[in-house]
């Protein structure tokens, strides 16, 4: 072959692998989107021991992380709230709106009901833990050992909440802090508010089938993570 005619293959070559990087999707946890009255950055958390982190405690397993920088535009205050939020799964279609710090305590964390049995158990999203929910002092056979005569019993010596009313919730109080300190409150902002949003999440996802819908009043904007 020439040399010229080399040249021009090799620039060829050359120009046809630039387009089919250029044309590459690429996705990135942090996205943002914007109109003429608002912008919304976001960065979405998939990791749970990077979720953990960011929260200062841990919410549980099937929680994930949106940390959203809202922007308003215009020069009257804007709303903002949670329920303006959707976390959109393209693989299977699936659309989840983001959990209070109370559902994440109860259901993620360690939420301590006492039972009209004066049981202690630990609810959680999932199937109920082996060995929790049996009577303080109880045995997973049913027997319960010998007292001392005299001795209080060892659920209420146990239980911390044993003088609370029976049937009344106990959220685990550390969990429930570290997340209303870091949550984006429902308020009106007049240039920028920050916080975190926390979602549940089914299954393993792949960041680039992920999207964030804002929908509040007329306002609507799709941010998706793979461009």
């Amino acid at each position: 072959m020439p040399h010229g005619a080399s040249a021009r293959a090799a620039v060829f070559l050359l120009l046809v692998a630039g387009c089919s990087f250029a044309t590459k999707k690429v996705a990135s946890p942090t996205q943002s989107a914007a109109n003429d009255d608002v912008e919304i950055a976001v960065t979405l958390v998939l990791d749970h021991d990077e979720v953990v982190k960011k929260i200062g405690a841990d919410p549980g397993p099937g929680i994930v992380l949106l940390a959203v920088r809202f922007s308003n535009k215009l020069e009257k205050p804007l709303q903002v709230s949670p329920d303006d939020f959707i976390l959109l799964a393209h693989d299977d279609g699936e659309r989840y709106h983001p959990f209070t710090p109370a559902e994440i305590a109860g259901k993620g964390g360690m939420m301590i009901r006492t039972q009209d049995t004066g049981s202690v158990g630990v609810n959680r999203t999932g199937p109920r833990i082996t060995g929790i929910g049996l009577p303080i002092g109880t045995t997973s056979t049913g027997s319960k050992p010998a007292q001392t005569p005299g001795a209080p019993p060892d659920a209420k010596k146990d239980d911390p909440n044993a003088d609370k009313p029976k049937g009344e919730t106990t959220f685990n109080e550390p969990l429930l802090t570290a997340l209303k300190a870091k949550q984006l409150e429902t308020k009106d902002v007049t240039d920028t508010a920050e916080g975190f949003l926390y979602f549940p999440l089914d299954g393993k996802h792949k960041l680039k089938n992920m999207a964030v819908l804002y929908r509040a009043h007329t306002e609507k904007l799709d941010i998706e993570f793979e461009h």
